[in-house]
């Protein structure tokens, strides 16, 4: 419970009228105990210059929530007005659980809150309320909140919207704001009430448009909790769900147009993965009936999606890597010569067996660039005969290819591990051996490290996900392939496919970092996590490189496939491993 007392919260407000407040929380509670004391004490935390009062439904908990707002109402009786229900009045589906709720509000405006949701920022009703004082044209003031997924600690915005003013049209299409953000005229809602209108929080906010105008702040004040929203069961009914919701908002809004081919999409992608959903599950009357009302309410989008992406997939999966590695294979080129730049460019990138025989693939496209490297380096374990390697990849040596057989097998990280250390005045560039590098790959690395010299720049990048203590995830939680983070942060991860640049004596602090029985006893399959841990330590961010195609071309090769350590170390979740031997041993935390 908060530690403030009634006094405390009540100090500033210029009248202690608390019969006539001028705003009310109005807040729906039903067995969450476990959550009803933050809820609260995000209510009492408002520093406000005016009286409101907390108007708290319990609608018949089972558990101790209904105890413990009673404790609430006895330390603060002018604020805390709890409706302690006897019998459950969501289940009767008449109306009686908004005539119950609604009925005791006498503020002037009204803020929302369900039970398990609270707010973060004690000067949010303040802001509300000043903003729709001073503009009277305005029906309603939205912020930004953060989700919180309870399964997995996640957090997120809800929103990445700028300030600005929302249409009817836009509340129309989906939901723009938490419900945990609003603050709007009791008056309004009262009209709203007397009309035969869906009762649900979109068909609200878009009735209170048609009363001014919305405005929404993108200041995160609130935070929304959502339970398990990935599950099976939950896409299978949502996609009902959100069938009635369109009917319902089409019926009483008649909505334009374009608002009704846009939501039109949404609730054919809805009816789609309630669909995949069910037959995840083995629920064959669900995935039917989905089926059904997909092919015979969207027939035209249905045979569209079904062309488009068997379409995409074929030219994505097949056409385009076919077309790509047959003419960097049959490239003809000359030797370049190297980059007039301040600092040498050194390539690197490593290989095993298995990719021996389309190696040249590779090699040719970065032999191709725009801006040509000083010097390319093949790294080869010591137990590779150089005169074994196929005559494709021999010949590529006389247009400066450089390959090295002195290493021992520390598998990816031989791509950086020894160029780091031999060419310590230059910048090393990493590459991977199973992908063709576009033209100006090398020229947009090289830009990005001139704009940001003691940043690591790479052209793909992961986001480290965070809970709501600040702490990392899980690996298959984080943002893969983030483009969103233009600038330099400790919170992105390079990852070597698309390519990553080093700058000079970028890792000279710590001789740690190059120890051989280390790596292999800790974080041998993942270079890219055992890298981001030696930047965490020291403090050296990642800046992303802005293109189009973060991941290059795959060579066309049934084997490179197979063989990728994505598979394991993604799909089987090795990452998380990685990582958490990495936290112990370097004593850090991502």
């Amino acid at each position: 419970m908060l530690n403030k007392s009634q006094e405390e919260i009540t100090a500033n407000w210029k009248s202690m009228d608390t019969e006539h407040p001028l705003v009310s929380i109005k807040c729906l509670a039903f067995n969450q105990e476990e959550y009803i004391a933050q809820t609260m004490d995000s209510f009492l935390m408002q520093e406000t210059n005016f009286p409101f009062e907390i108007i708290v439904h319990d609608d018949a908990s089972t558990d101790k929530t209904a105890a413990i707002l009673r404790e609430y109402e006895k330390k603060y009786p002018l604020i805390v007005k709890p409706i302690y229900q006897t019998e459950n009045q969501y289940s009767k589906h008449d109306g009686s659980l908004t005539r119950a709720s609604n009925a005791p509000l006498k503020g002037k405006y009204v803020a929302e809150c369900e039970g398990d949701d609270y707010w973060t920022d004690p000067h949010k009703l303040q802001r509300q309320v000043d903003f729709l004082e001073s503009h009277p044209d305005y029906s309603l003031s939205a912020e930004n909140g953060n989700i919180l997924f309870t399964e997995t600690g996640v957090i997120q915005p809800f929103s990445n919207e700028p300030e600005r003013d929302f249409s009817l049209d836009d509340l129309l299409i989906r939901r723009r704001f938490p419900t945990a953000s609003v603050l709007f005229s009791r008056a309004h809602l009262l009209e709203y009430l007397n009309q035969d209108a869906p009762r649900f929080d979109t068909s609200q906010w878009a009735f209170l448009s048609t009363k001014g105008k919305i405005h929404y702040n993108p200041v995160i004040s609130s935070v929304y909790r959502r339970g398990s929203g990935v599950t099976e069961n939950n896409k299978i009914r949502w996609s009902y769900l959100s069938e009635e919701f369109n009917n319902e908002i089409n019926k009483f809004y008649k909505p334009s147009r374009r608002v009704r081919k846009v939501r039109d999409k949404i609730l054919f992608h809805d009816f789609q993965q309630g669909r995949i959903a069910a037959r995840k599950k083995g629920d064959k009357a669900n995935e039917r009936k989905l089926f059904l009302k997909t092919v015979t309410r969207f027939p035209l989008l249905f045979i569209k999606n079904w062309i488009h992406q068997k379409k995409k997939h074929l030219y994505i999966e097949s056409i385009k890597p076919k077309i790509i590695t047959w003419a960097t294979r049959h490239l003809f080129f000359r030797k370049k010569k190297s980059s007039n730049t301040d600092k040498s460019i050194i390539v690197s990138l490593t290989s095993y067996p298995a990719r021996f025989k389309t190696l040249d693939i590779c090699i040719k496209s970065l032999l191709n660039q725009k801006l040509p490297a000083s010097k390319i380096i093949l790294y080869l374990s010591k137990d590779i005969q150089i005169d074994s390697l196929p005559k494709s990849l021999l010949k590529l040596q006389r247009y400066g290819l450089e390959i090295r057989n002195n290493c021992e097998d520390l598998k990816p990280h031989k791509k950086y591990f020894y160029a780091i250390q031999e060419f310590k005045d230059s910048i090393v560039v990493t590459a991977d051996d199973d992908v063709i590098y576009p033209k100006d790959w090398l020229d947009s690395l090289y830009k990005s490290y001139l704009q940001h010299p003691n940043c690591i720049s790479a052209r793909r990048v992961h986001r480290i996900t965070r809970d709501i203590n600040n702490k990392a995830v899980s690996y298959q939680h984080w943002e893969l392939e983030c483009k969103s983070i233009l600038q330099p942060s400790m919170n992105l991860v390079a990852i070597g496919v698309g390519g990553v640049l080093y700058p000079p004596h970028i890792f000279d602090s710590n001789i740690q970092y190059f120890n051989e029985t280390d790596i292999k006893e800790i974080c041998l399959n993942a270079d890219d996590i055992w890298l981001k841990y030696l930047e965490a330590i020291q403090g050296t961010p990642v800046v992303w490189v802005p293109n189009k195609q973060c991941h290059p071309i795959t060579i066309f090769d049934n084997q490179i496939k197979e063989s990728a350590l994505f598979k394991t170390n993604l799909k089987e979740n090795q990452n998380d491993q990685y990582i958490q031997a990495c936290a112990a041993h370097f004593k850090i935390n991502l």
